[in-house]
C-alpha cells in the first residue's frame, strides 16, 4: 500500500491532572509508547531513525489542563474509530484519555482561536475589588506586552486577540472565560494576558488554574 493510501486517525484527547505537568515533548514520548503498547497497526516512517508518524495540531502549554486536544496518526489500515480510541486509553497513564477518534477535516493550519477557562484564587484581597480592576483593565483601548518570538521579542497589542466571554466573582476566585488568539498567524496564550493584569494590579493571585475548552476556525467552527 503506498503511503499516501494508508488512513489517518485524528485521535481527541484530555489531558489533566498530574499530567498537565507534562511537557509537549514528554507527551509526544508517552503517546509514541502507548501507541506500540496499544497494538494499533500505527505506521512508521522510513529511513535511518523509523517512528511513528504523528501531528499534534495545537500542544497545550505547560501546567495547562485542556480538554481540546488532538493528534493524528497514520494506520497501515482501517479499523474502526471505536477501536482505536479504546485500544489507546488502555495503553495511556492517568492523565491522558482519548475522547473519540475520527477523520480529520480540517489541518491544523485552520486553527484561529482556543477557549479558556481560568480561576485566579486570591485569599486576602476581596474578589468584587479584583472583578472592578479587570473591568477597567479591560477598558483600555490598548494592552500592550513583549511577546517573545524566534526573531526576538517584539510588542504587541493583546486586545484585538483576546475576547473575556465571562468573568464572575466566586468566593475567593475570580472565575473567567477567554477566547484567545491561536494558531499559525498568531498565537496568545492566557499566561501572557495575565502576567499582564498582575503588573497593571501590582497583585499576584494566590492560586491559578488553567484549562482549554475548546479550539475554533476562524468562522468559529470546532477544529475537527
Amino acid at each position: 500500500m503506498q503511503i499516501e493510501d494508508m488512513p489517518i486517525v485524528r485521535v481527541f484527547f484530555k489531558k489533566t491532572g498530574r499530567a498537565k505537568y507534562t511537557s509537549h515533548l514528554d507527551t509526544v514520548r508517552t503517546f509514541s509508547r502507548a501507541l506500540k503498547r496499544s497494538g494499533l497497526p500505527v505506521w512508521y516512517t522510513q529511513g535511518f531513525n523509523p517512528h511513528i508518524y504523528m501531528n499534534f495540531a495545537l500542544p497545550i502549554a505547560l501546567g495547562y489542563e485542556s480538554g481540546a486536544e488532538s493528534v493524528d496518526v497514520r494506520l497501515t489500515r482501517a479499523i474502526p474509530f471505536e477501536a482505536v480510541a479504546e485500544q489507546l486509553n488502555k495503553a495511556l497513564p492517568p492523565g491522558f484519555r482519548a475522547v473519540k477518534a475520527a477523520a480529520p477535516v480540517n489541518p491544523a493550519s485552520a486553527i484561529a482561536w482556543a477557549d479558556y477557562d481560568i480561576r485566579l484564587i486570591y485569599k486576602d484581597i476581596p474578589i468584587s475589588g479584583v472583578l472592578k480592576r479587570l473591568q477597567l483593565f479591560l477598558a483600555q483601548p490598548v494592552i500592550e506586552t513583549q511577546k517573545k518570538t524566534k526573531k526576538g521579542e517584539k510588542t504587541i497589542d493583546l486586545k484585538p486577540l483576546l475576547q473575556v466571554l465571562s468573568a464572575d466573582a466566586l468566593d475567593n476566585a475570580l472565575s473567567l472565560k477567554l477566547r484567545m488568539a491561536s494558531g499559525i498567524s498568531e498565537n496568545v496564550n492566557p499566561t501572557l494576558f495575565l502576567k499582564v493584569f498582575y503588573t497593571w494590579t501590582n497583585a499576584q493571585p494566590d492560586g491559578v488554574k488553567i484549562t482549554r475548552t475548546a479550539i475554533f476556525d476562524e468562522n468559529l467552527n470546532d477544529f475537527a
